[in-house]
C-alpha cells in the first residue's frame, strides 16, 4: 500500500489535489492511501510521532509553515531519504534551497488531472514495478535488504560490504553478481569497487560523488561520461541500461 501525504493550507486545493491523486491511482492501478493536511506543523508533528509516507505533495508556501521546513523534517529530522517529495507552487521560479531535499517533481498551480497522473505514472515506472528486496547470504543464513534503503555496495576482496540507511553488513560474493541482480534498479557502477544507489547521491563532484550520509565514493576516469549520461537519464524518469 502506497502512502501519500498532501499538504496545502488552502483546503479546497488540498481536497482537489487529493481527488486527483485518488483518480490517478485508480487509472494506474496503484493501491494507495492518501492523507491531507492543511497545516505543515500538524504534518511535522505526525512525522515526529512515527508516521511516514512514500510520497509527499507539499505546497511551498504554507500559512503556518513552509514546504522547506516540512522537507527538512523529512530528510534531516526523521532521516527519511527514501520518500519522494513533489512540490506544488503558484510561482514560476523555485528557491534553490528546495533542491537540497532532492525533489522528485514540481507541479505548478493551477494544476490539472494530467499533471498529477504524469507524476504518479513516473513514480510507478521508477519505483512501483521493481522488486524492492535484495537477498544475500552470509555463512548458512539468508538475509534481505530493501533496495530502496541501500546507499551503496563496496567490493572488498571476496566480500561485498552493503551500506544501508541505518546499518551495514557484508557477504561473500562479487560486485559483478550484485550488478546482475540489481540491473535496472537505479544503481550506478562508479568504480570497479563501488555500486551506488542513484537516489542517495547528494551531488557529483569531479572524480567523486558525495552520498547523503557524507560518504565519498570515487568515480573512475573512464566512467565519468557514462555516469553523466546515466544522471541525465535518471532525471528524465528512466533507468539506464546495464546497471
Amino acid at each position: 500500500m502506497l502512502k501519500i501525504a498532501v499538504c496545502d493550507d488552502d483546503e479546497k486545493i488540498c481536497n482537489l489535489l487529493e481527488n486527483y491523486i485518488n483518480d490517478s491511482c485508480r487509472i494506474l492501478h496503484i493501491e494507495a492511501e492518501t492523507e491531507s493536511f492543511i497545516s505543515g506543523k500538524v504534518l511535522k508533528r505526525k512525522l515526529r510521532e512515527g508516521e511516514n509516507y512514500q510520497i509527499y505533495f507539499l505546497d511551498i508556501e504554507l500559512a503556518d509553515d513552509t514546504g522547506i521546513s516540512v522537507s527538512d523534517c523529512i530528510r534531516n529530522e526523521i532521516k527519511d531519504e527514501a520518500a519522494q517529495i513533489v512540490y506544488v507552487s503558484g510561482k514560476d521560479g523555485y528557491d534553490r534551497q528546495l533542491f537540497a531535499f532532492r525533489p522528485f517533481n514540481f507541479i505548478e498551480k493551477p494544476f490539472d488531472q494530467n499533471m498529477v497522473t504524469a507524476t504518479l505514472e513516473k513514480y510507478n515506472r521508477i519505483y512501483g514495478k521493481k522488486n524492492d528486496i535484495f537477498h544475500y547470504k552470509y555463512g548458512h543464513d539468508m538475509y534481505c535488504a530493501r533496495v530502496s534503503e541501500i546507499l551503496y555496495f563496496k567490493s572488498n576482496g571476496r566480500k561485498v560490504k552493503i551500506v544501508m540507511q541505518k546499518s551495514e553488513d557484508e557477504f561473500y560474493g562479487s560486485l559483478e553478481e550484485v550488478c546482475d541482480k540489481l540491473k535496472g534498479q537505479g544503481m550506478i557502477l562508479t568504480h570497479k569497487s563501488y555500486l551506488v544507489n542513484y537516489r542517495y547521491i547528494k551531488f557529483f563532484q569531479g572524480e567523486q560523488v558525495i552520498m547523503v550520509n557524507g560518504d565519498v565514493i570515487p568515480v573512475a576516469r573512464g566512467r565519468k561520461e557514462e555516469i553523466a549520461r546515466m544522471q541525465l537519464h535518471f532525471e528524465n524518469g528512466g533507468f539506464a541500461h546495464g546497471v
